[in-house]
């Protein structure tokens, strides 16, 4: 078995069905494997933990993670040599997305739209990776009866938020509510419970001052 190391890791989550490739070179073979990462030397064959759906013989395999825990991914290549490639894969069960702040304010103005950033995090306690992203999120506001939709981006986080109601001579508060949220591939990110809120408070302008002369 090659060395593996940390740089080599790719991330999944529960129940993800990837591809994987390498290079195809005519008139070699190939071959995939699995491997649980505490145990190098023997094959894992069980398909309740990882299941080969199509490839397994090619240089394009399809696999579905269905056990969470951390493995190695083996690809040999037969030909005038033999070519063996291998990466870590770990396997995690729940993501989760929240607020990064749970209040914000400002001035009413024409402008009815806002960024405020999201937190998504892997089970471990480590940042959702950036392959993992843009994440899509559906949200709500106060009196909307159909989610919206929004794209996250790993370089800011951000989710712009559309309709949000000002009013100059009003205070106006507005919740933002996370409905759902997935990643790149598909995979669902929980909801942090009590920090999937947003409250947006708009303040009203003050009465505008009229200037008089006084002789």
């Amino acid at each position: 078995m090659t060395k593996v190391t940390a740089q080599d890791t790719f991330v999944v989550f529960k129940n993800d069905t990837r591809v994987y490739s390498v290079d195809e070179h005519v008139g070699n073979t190939y071959q995939w494997s699995v491997f649980e990462a505490s145990d190098l030397n023997t094959e894992l064959l069980n398909t309740s933990i990882v299941e080969f759906i199509t490839g397994e013989n090619t240089h394009q395999v399809e696999i579905n993670w269905k056990q969470a825990g951390d493995y190695v991914l083996v690809i040999q290549e037969f030909g005038s040599c033999q070519n063996l490639k291998a990466k870590k894969v770990s396997v995690v069960t729940t993501p989760t997305i929240e607020f990064k702040e749970l209040a914000s304010t400002d001035c009413a103005d024409a402008d009815n739209s806002f960024a405020t950033e999201l937190v998504a995090m892997f089970d471990s306690g480590t940042e959702l990776a950036e392959s993992q992203y843009p994440v899509t999120v559906n949200y709500r506001l106060d009196d909307d009866i159909a989610d919206r939709t929004a794209t996250v981006n790993y370089a800011d986080k951000m989710l712009n938020v559309l309709g949000i109601i000002e009013d100059e001579n009003n205070e106006t508060i507005n919740n933002i509510t996370i409905r759902s949220a997935t990643t790149k591939y598909g995979g669902t990110l929980n909801l942090v419970v009590g920090k999937e809120v947003h409250e947006r408070t708009i303040n009203a302008l003050p009465a505008k001052p009229v200037i008089t002369v006084k002789n």
